[in-house]
């Protein structure tokens, strides 16, 4: 969740020390960053777990990597010119994407699975692959005097290719979103950003598809 806090009754020695500890940050650091949300919650505290429904068996595999800057996600730059660069945690996005949408399929009950690589044809294999191509994924972070804006984009290309008839079909979907005055700006702010814009990809591929036997289509 993000996290707002409004400064009140602060002296100016106080603010003017915060000025300088939020402001200065290296260039060049590098920091990581997790695609996929916690996993949701019941009101005990509980990780809530969703039963699989009838279905075809879906495997997501790495999706390609079409963005021109491949070395990060996104930067925080604050107002004294200093730079970090976000990334993911693995270091590719590709396969963090991936992850992600998989458990994002589960979540809403699809038997997915992720795999590292494209699975052969066999009497075992799955009866749809969905693959990919991220044309856009990025989140920046503006420090301002003790208050940070953040933006993220996405812009991601899904492909599902049934395994019966040899059948595929292509989506792509953009979107964006902004948080803006974060007081005490850590990196799960802009994670969470992030992924919450690259998860409304999922839902647009999701809503706008059906199965049909052992095939997904169009609706």
């Amino acid at each position: 969740m993000i996290r707002q806090h409004v400064v009140r009754g602060m002296s100016a020695p106080v603010a003017g020390g915060l000025l300088l500890l939020l402001g200065c940050s290296g260039t060049g650091d590098v920091i990581p960053m997790n695609l996929t949300p916690k996993a949701p919650k019941d009101a005990s505290g509980a990780v809530q777990l969703v039963k699989p429904m009838a279905g075809p068996r879906v495997t997501v595999v790495p999706f390609d990597d079409g963005r021109t800057d491949r070395t990060k996600v996104g930067s925080r730059s604050s107002m004294w010119g200093g730079e970090t660069h976000f990334n993911v945690s693995s270091g590719s996005v590709g396969e963090e994407t991936a992850q992600a949408f998989a458990d994002y399929l589960k979540r809403k009950g699809w038997q997915a699975q992720y795999a590292k690589v494209a699975p052969t044809a066999t009497e075992a294999a799955p009866d749809i692959v969905l693959s990919g191509k991220i044309l856009e994924l990025a989140v920046d972070a503006k420090h301002g005097v003790l208050l940070t804006d953040i933006e993220a984009r996405s812009k991601v290309l899904i492909q599902a290719s049934n395994r019966g008839d040899n059948s595929s079909l292509v989506r792509t979907d953009a979107h964006s979103g902004n948080h803006d005055n974060i007081f005490w700006f850590e990196p799960e702010d802009g994670a969470d950003i992030l992924s919450e814009v690259l998860e409304k990809n999922f839902e647009r591929f999701v809503v706008n598809t059906k199965f049909e036997d052992q095939a997904l289509r169009f609706r």
